[in-house]
C-alpha cells in the first residue's frame, strides 16, 4: 500500500453520485492509505460530515440529486467549517463557484487521479495556505 504522510490519520469525505466514479475515488484515496467515506447525494454528505468532523477534506460533485453543489457549498459555509473542500465537475462554471472561496480547489472533469492526489496533497499539508499564496503571486 502506498501511502503519504499526509494521508495517515486523513478521513475524506466523497459526494458523488455516479456510483463509479465515487468507486473510483474510493478504491484510489483508499490504496494511498486515506479513510474515504462515501455519500451518494448532498444530505447524504450533509449527515457523514455531521457524523465524522474530524473530516479532512470534502470531494463534491455539482450535479447532486436533491440538492446541487453550489447549494451544498453555500450550507457548508453557514456551517462555519474550514475544512477544505475540492469541487470537481464538468461543468463550465466550475471557476466561477469556487472563485473567492479560500476554502475550495476546483477540478475540471474529467481528470486524471494523480491530479486529485496532488491537490490532496497540498490541502491537507500543514501551511497550505501559504503554499497558494506563494502560487498566486508567482502566476
Amino acid at each position: 500500500m502506498l501511502e503519504t504522510s499526509t494521508a495517515k490519520n486523513s478521513k475524506i469525505l466523497a459526494i458523488e453520485d455516479d456510483p463509479e466514479v465515487l468507486s473510483l475515488y474510493k478504491n484510489y484515496l483508499q490504496k494511498r492509505g486515506y479513510e474515504v467515506l462515501s455519500a451518494a447525494s448532498a444530505g447524504e454528505g450533509m449527515n457523514l460530515l455531521r457524523d465524522n468532523p474530524d473530516t479532512r477534506l470534502i470531494l463534491l460533485d455539482l450535479n447532486l440529486p436533491g440538492m446541487s453543489g453550489e447549494e451544498w457549498i453555500r450550507w457548508y459555509e453557514q456551517q462555519g467549517k474550514q475544512t477544505p473542500v475540492v469541487v470537481a465537475s464538468g461543468k463550465g462554471d466550475i471557476l466561477t463557484i469556487t472563485k473567492g472561496n479560500t476554502r475550495t480547489a476546483a477540478l475540471t472533469k474529467p481528470f486524471h487521479m494523480e491530479e486529485l492526489q496532488e491537490l490532496i496533497e497540498v490541502l491537507l499539508a500543514d501551511d497550505w495556505h501559504e503554499q497558494v499564496s506563494v502560487d498566486k503571486k508567482l502566476h
